[in-house]
């Protein structure tokens, strides 16, 4: 059974807590309003992101905030976890597929650190990201650090499509707890453009695994 992760317990405690708030404090760190403006009607978030309505202003913040910071600690094991392949991997596909996920995951990095630097939120992840969906234990890693060849190879797949399926996971319940398609979420297009190309990355592991 797939682990309740720390993101999906915070998100309904901070949900609660930050709309409470709107109703008396003001929305300077509201982020960019949808093109269409006004109060987004209830629609569907697309595959695994339930219909929902979007959230107020100062709420929807708060998400992002959380969110954002939550993603960091994600990716920085993600790159931890490509490190790991140069000088134990025996697959010229697995070193190239770590390479792209290493590129591509520096750079969502700087895109996040970068929304929260704007907005003066920690630029750091929260304590506690151990309970994450995907996230690889130490155990994992340290017998990730002893292999070498093929079984290097099968098991960093392993760990690393794990790794994105928990990913999805919270890219998914951010739109839905934003407000799904109708998001006013400063990271909505973040998280959908996640969703489709690490769905591709896990694919492409999948393949490489074989049956």
């Amino acid at each position: 059974m797939r682990r309740v992760t720390q993101w999906r317990r915070w998100v309904p405690i901070a949900m609660l807590a930050v709309v409470v708030a709107a109703g008396s404090a003001g929305c300077a760190d509201a982020p960019v309003a949808p093109s269409s403006g006004g109060s987004a009607a209830p629609s569907s978030g697309g595959p695994g992101v339930p219909t929902t309505t979007a959230p107020a202003p100062a709420a929807v913040a708060a998400l992002d905030t959380g969110y954002a910071r939550m993603m960091l600690g994600h990716h920085e094991q993600a790159l931890e976890l490509s490190a790991l392949v140069a000088g134990r991997s025996s697959s010229p596909d697995v070193a190239d597929l770590a390479f792209r996920i290493d590129r591509a995951q520096v750079e969502e990095v700087g895109q996040l650190e970068g929304f929260l630097r704007v907005r003066g939120a920690p630029t750091g992840p929260p304590p506690g990201m151990a309970g994450m969906d995907g996230m690889a234990d130490a155990a994992t890693l340290a017998r990730l650090r002893t292999l070498r060849g093929p079984a290097f190879d099968r098991l960093w797949l392993r760990t690393m499509t794990a790794h994105h399926e928990g990913a999805l996971t919270m890219a998914r319940d951010q739109l839905a707890a934003t407000g799904g398609v109708a998001s006013t979420s400063a990271l909505a297009e973040f998280s959908r453009t996640l969703l489709v190309a690490q769905q591709a990355e896990i694919d492409r592991m999948r393949v490489l695994l074989g049956p």
